[in-house]
């Protein structure tokens, strides 16, 4: 299976790597990082399956991407604020240890907000963002390809 690798770093987001809250970093990552969501979910209609979609911990680039999937596939929002939570207890047990590994105490109030847990904040965002410019139209105006969303729709759907 080829592994296609699609960049969006936190590091230049100031909001995204600042993390002054998940809302403001997730708002950030979706601005900035529009045209790597519109190839990945372009890439992951024309794959065939199974496909997979990652970042380092599985839960905010990735869980933007995801969320937005089924956004589109109009999946029930609380279905989607559930799934996203998923990442939150997976991810807990290595908190601590990530914490306690910081240079510095800036660090580590950085990677406590980061590692707050998510509640609804994901489909706060994606709500705001269709309500601002429609998800579909965000992505389409990024590049996405039109046919290959309307294939990852249908697979998430059951429908193919």
């Amino acid at each position: 299976m080829p592994v296609l690798r699609q960049g969006m770093d936190p590091r230049p987001v100031p909001a995204a790597w600042d993390w002054p809250s998940m809302r403001e970093a997730y708002h950030a990552l979706a601005d900035t990082y529009r045209h790597e969501l519109a190839q990945a979910l372009t890439l992951l209609g024309n794959a065939e399956p199974p496909a997979a979609i990652h970042c380092a911990g599985g839960r905010d680039r990735t869980g933007i991407a995801c969320g937005m999937a089924l956004w589109l596939a109009e999946v029930e929002p609380e279905a989607i604020a559930a799934d996203h939570a998923l990442s939150d207890e997976s991810w807990a047990p290595f908190h601590g240890e990530w914490l306690d590994e910081a240079p510095d105490e800036e660090e580590r109030e950085r990677r406590r907000r980061i590692t707050t847990p998510a509640g609804r904040t994901l489909l706060d965002v994606l709500e705001e963002i269709e309500e601002r410019e429609g998800i579909r139209n965000l992505l389409l105006g990024a590049g996405a390809d039109e046919a290959a969303l309307d294939r990852l729709v249908a697979r998430l759907r059951g429908e193919a």
